[in-house]
């Protein structure tokens, strides 16, 4: 009776805790800015994560947010084991880890704040800027991400023009800069929230049990699961990239918010500095220095693919005039292209030989070009796609492709000796 009864309390504390664990909100979406948690591990099992043998952990509570809401998820460690993944499941973080760690113990979390405070300045960002567009223009966000590089918002709109995207980014910096506080409300679900008139954007559709809305005061009120800034100002600054995409009948909108803003400027102020010693001219000069440039480019361009073709027509002779004694034509050129290869077959189509070119350098990758009898074109150009590790294609007598490498030219031309020399003996 006694075992009966300790079984039960056991089960009953699995309930509690389970129940307790799905209804929570977790530590970190209840102070963004705690950086250190002490707390309980609940449970510790093996798994799999990208093929690789890892251990799936479930504390208490947890101050490494979990992916969810268009927000990647936080990294730190376990008592200084690296976390690879936290992802929610219900209302449950699985934390994945190379190490196992001992149930019903206690355990310290640590978190890369870098990596947190970036994605709090990217998605207070983004609630910023997806509430001032359905505030002026009534366009709705309908999905966002937040990129490694780059965040985006996707709108139900077809296009933004340019006066708008520049009035949104001054109105976002605007606002930014009166040190607005972001206010952090918790409902016990989203019932309750949407009574308070809270938005339901951003909050993932398998969410379970309480729900908290951030509050932008006298701009925006909406639920959402992700970390968020306490203060605008905290934000610092929002820069739209002026190019947008359509998709799906909507519009997606880049943008950059805090510290990326400083990294990209002083990537764009490195690239300047590159430019400005590679043109010899200032940044203000620097399209009319790239323009220039381009236009003597195509001059030279022009003169040389005549020249190329003048150098082919002489090829061509030079080839015809030793033809008598050959089974087959093969030309190598280091410097020619795809016109110089068109322009020497095409000056060679009135003889009867198969003709072979390749362009590019001697061991490198390059292009060839296959011409003559349509069967044994057919035949061997293949092989040859083989020798030279590439791959082509082609029809009516004529076989062309890339080659990763043309160091295998002797092969080939071994390969053409011998089946040319079958060819005119009746074997093929």
């Amino acid at each position: 009776m006694q075992r009966s009864l300790r079984f039960s309390r056991k089960v009953f504390e699995n309930i509690w805790s389970t129940r307790r664990i799905t209804s929570m909100v977790f530590a970190c979406q209840q102070d963004s800015f705690l950086r250190e948690l002490r707390t309980q591990v609940l449970s510790c099992k093996s798994s799999k994560l990208a093929d690789k043998a890892v251990y799936e952990v479930v504390l208490e509570d947890t101050v490494l947010f979990p992916e969810g809401g268009g927000q990647p998820d936080d990294r730190g460690t376990i008592n200084g084991i690296e976390v690879m993944r936290v992802v929610r499941q219900g209302g449950r973080a699985i934390h994945y880890i190379p190490e196992a760690v001992p149930e019903a113990t206690e355990v310290n979390l640590v978190i890369d704040w870098s990596r947190r405070f970036d994605h709090m300045q990217q998605h207070s960002g983004q609630h910023l800027v997806s509430a001032i567009i359905e505030n002026k223009f009534g366009y709705e966000t309908t999905s966002w991400e937040l990129g490694k590089l780059r965040s985006h918002i996707e709108l139900n709109c077809k296009k933004l023009t340019a006066e708008e995207m520049e009035w949104i980014e001054t109105t976002a910096n605007e606002i930014i800069r009166r040190n607005t506080p972001v206010n952090v409300h918790i409902y016990p679900d989203a019932t309750s929230a949407k009574q308070e008139n809270a938005s339901t954007r951003g909050l993932p559709d398998d969410h379970e049990g309480p729900v908290r809305v951030i509050e932008i005061p006298g701009i925006d009120r909406n639920m959402c699961c992700g970390t968020h800034v306490t203060n605008l100002s905290q934000v610092q600054v929002i820069k739209l990239y002026p190019e947008t995409e359509s998709m799906r009948g909507g519009t997606r909108l880049f943008f950059l918010a805090g510290n990326r803003v400083l990294k990209y400027l002083g990537k764009a102020l490195d690239n300047e500095r590159a430019l400005t010693k590679m043109l010899s001219v200032g940044p203000d000069d620097h399209s009319t220095a790239v323009d220039r440039i381009q236009t003597s480019l195509k001059a030279v361009n022009k003169v040389t693919k005549s020249q190329l073709k003048e150098i082919a027509q002489l090829e061509a002779y030079q080839l015809k005039a030793t033809s008598e004694t050959k089974t087959y034509l093969f030309i190598h050129r280091e410097n020619g292209d795809m016109d110089y290869m068109n322009a020497l077959v095409n000056e060679l189509s009135d003889q009867p030989l198969p003709v072979l070119v390749t362009v590019g350098p001697d061991k490198g990758p390059g292009q060839f070009l296959l011409y003559g009898n349509e069967k044994q074109v057919a035949q061997i150009g293949p092989k040859i796609a083989t020798l030279l590790e590439g791959k082509g294609g082609g029809k009516k007598g004529r076989f062309q492709g890339k080659a990763n490498t043309l160091k295998t030219r002797n092969a080939v031309e071994d390969l053409l000796k011998e089946f040319f020399k079958l060819s005119v003996n009746g074997s093929e």
